[in-house]
């Protein structure tokens, strides 16, 4: 268990840690050695204790907030269950983009005054794929045949066919030569030359056209309400409206360094399960050296640190204390 002390020095309330696997307190001292020189033997014939050090490490599994926030020196904030209505989000085709929150719900994804597509079986049309545990999306680059977007890029109002295929188009802000665009919805009788089909821009004509590297020479395409070309690596400016669960938000390394009080309420297993109680009663702890996000065993992190002497104990043991029955 581990708790905050009070004025007097005092445990001011225990929380339990949770499954403890591992737990240890070592003492080190730092010693001067003389060695004798009279006899020839050189000898060693006394020793100068210069420092006491006791530290401790706690093998930690349950992964609670509160125990993050110890182990990381930060703070844990509990934030309700609740809605948002029109978060601004930059959506990037084919990469993720970051929700403020996670386990989302209820989503709805607008561009403009337009509802995306979410992802449905990677052949019917879809706008974003959603990953609701995480609270991200994802938005269409054209890159899963025959699943093209519904309505994410601008809307072209014209193509004209040559070597090099011109498109008069509202240029996003960011477009450049050499980028990449995803083209989709082109009708006419050769559309299928050009649909789903990614190109590299060639010319940028300010903000009004761009020519891409397809030859259309001689190809009869058209543009319709349902032509669009998504700009690869450029944002569109969408907003969420989703519900979300109650959840934590751990921060590391804002809080000062603060001594805690850590009990252990323990059983002899070899003593017909004895207890064994071990308080430590000025322990300061380091930031986690290594936090393992992935493993292949049970997770684990490990708080350790410094047993400090406490001076406000007047009888008995100034760093721990160990209580049992025999």
């Amino acid at each position: 268990m581990i708790g905050t002390r009070d004025a007097a020095g005092n445990p001011a309330g225990l929380r339990p840690l949770g499954n403890v696997p591992d737990m240890k307190i070592s003492v080190a001292t730092t010693v001067v050695e003389h060695k004798g020189s009279q006899d020839g033997q050189r000898a060693t014939d006394a020793r100068l204790q210069t420092e006491t050090k006791v530290s401790m490490t706690v093998t930690i599994e349950n992964w609670i907030a509160a125990n993050l926030a110890k182990a990381l020196r930060g703070g844990s904030t509990l934030t309700p269950a609740g809605t948002v209505t029109a978060e601004a989000v930059n959506g990037y085709p084919g990469l993720v983009s970051a929700l403020k929150f996670i386990k989302a719900s209820s989503v709805v994804v607008h561009l403009g005054g337009t509802t995306l597509v979410a992802y449905t079986d990677g052949v019917t049309p879809w706008d974003y794929k959603l990953n609701t545990e995480a609270g991200s999306l994802m938005l269409n680059d054209g890159s899963v045949s025959g699943a093209a977007p519904t309505a994410l890029g601008p809307v072209p109002t014209a193509v004209t066919a040559g070597a090099t295929t011109g498109i008069t188009v509202t240029v996003p802000a960011g477009a450049a030569v050499g980028q990449q665009v995803y083209l989709y919805g082109f009708t006419g009788a050769d559309a299928a030359f050009i649909n789903g089909k990614t190109a590299t821009i060639l010319t940028v004509t300010g903000t009004t056209a761009v020519t891409v590297n397809l030859n259309t020479t001689g190809k009869t395409i058209t543009v319709a309400a349902g032509t669009h070309i998504v700009f690869l690596g450029i944002a569109n400016a969408i907003t969420v409206d989703y519900a979300y669960d109650a959840q934590y938000l751990v921060d590391s390394l804002t809080q000062p360094l603060n001594d805690s009080w850590l009990r252990f309420e323990g059983l002899n297993t070899v003593e017909s399960n004895a207890p064994v109680i071990v308080d430590v009663f000025r322990f300061s702890n380091d930031p986690l050296k290594e936090l393992a996000l992935l493993s292949d065993t049970f997770g684990q992190f490990i708080l350790e640190g410094s047993v400090l002497k406490d001076d406000t104990r007047l009888t008995g043991s100034k760093y721990f204390s160990i209580k049992k029955i025999n």
